[in-house]
């Protein structure tokens, strides 16, 4: 951990992205119960409470950050409201990857139930979108992801980075559709527009689903596929906007299709 010593001799600007790194790293120490140096704690808030650069906002917040010390949830809201506010006067917009979620329970084991639950994920373009899907496949137990050579690869750093920490445990390939065999699929459907009701939809107790592209959806071949197997799935949308996104739409297909496996 730097000292105060050496935060305070950087230049202005890389102490202040600095301090927003110190903060992450206190909001994760108090999620883990690790023990916080009050000294150093009470320093960086020092730091943060003297900079004329923050907003009277900021500076009062660091002021009386160590009034809720001893109250570990209070601590980590206020740290965190702390964090964002310096992320918004330092001009940076956050990104999914700068939220610090809660540890999981084992993240080095095999914790959690698996689902013979398969995903193929067709012509996604979007790094942050692979990202998120991997992060929900894992959250629901998902077996396996396959990703269309002509999509974003799910070992691009954004995907990585707002996979949180799944893409380096779900087991993912890139393959062509056609690639698949069907000792390894099973059953395969296609989540699309002009499906059945999710609602009613009969689910597999083993299979692949085929997710389509932001803008094109599934493929006219894929789609073929789907409907002469496993059939298409749709999610109603009563409000005027008649499209979700992809990551949204995955994740409520796949708390269905879990639901229906209990």
């Amino acid at each position: 951990m730097i000292t105060l010593r050496k935060l305070s001799s950087l230049s202005e600007g890389t102490r202040r992205r600095k301090l927003v790194i110190l903060l992450r790293d206190f909001e994760r120490d108090v999620r883990l119960g690790n023990d916080i140096s009050t000294s150093y704690f009470r320093g960086i808030m020092d730091l943060i409470s003297m900079d004329p650069f923050f907003s009277d906002s900021v500076r009062r917040k660091s002021r009386l950050m160590l009034e809720s010390f001893s109250d570990a949830d209070l601590l980590l809201r206020n740290l965190n409201a702390l964090r964002h506010e310096i992320l918004g006067a330092l001009g940076r917009d956050w990104a999914d990857w700068d939220l610090e979620a809660a540890p999981d329970a084992d993240m080095d084991g095999e914790v959690g139930t698996t689902f013979p639950i398969r995903v193929y994920l067709e012509g996604l373009r979007s790094p942050f979108n692979a990202g998120s899907i991997m992060r929900t496949a894992l959250a629901f137990g998902v077996e396996r992801l396959w990703f269309s050579p002509e999509g974003t690869s799910p070992d691009h750093r954004r995907a990585v980075r707002s996979s949180m920490g799944a893409a380096d445990r779900l087991k993912w390939d890139i393959v062509e559709l056609e690639e698949l065999p069907e000792s390894v699929t099973d059953t395969v459907f296609a989540l699309e527009l002009g499906g059945e009701d999710i609602s009613t939809f009969r689910f597999p107790p083993s299979g692949t689903v085929i997710i389509g592209s932001e803008e094109l959806g599934v493929s006219p071949s894929a789609l073929r596929r789907a409907e002469s197997d496993g059939g298409v799935v749709s999610i109603p949308l009563p409000g005027p906007k008649t499209s979700l996104n992809v990551g949204v739409a995955f994740g409520i297909l796949l708390r269905q299709w879990v639901d229906s496996l209990d």
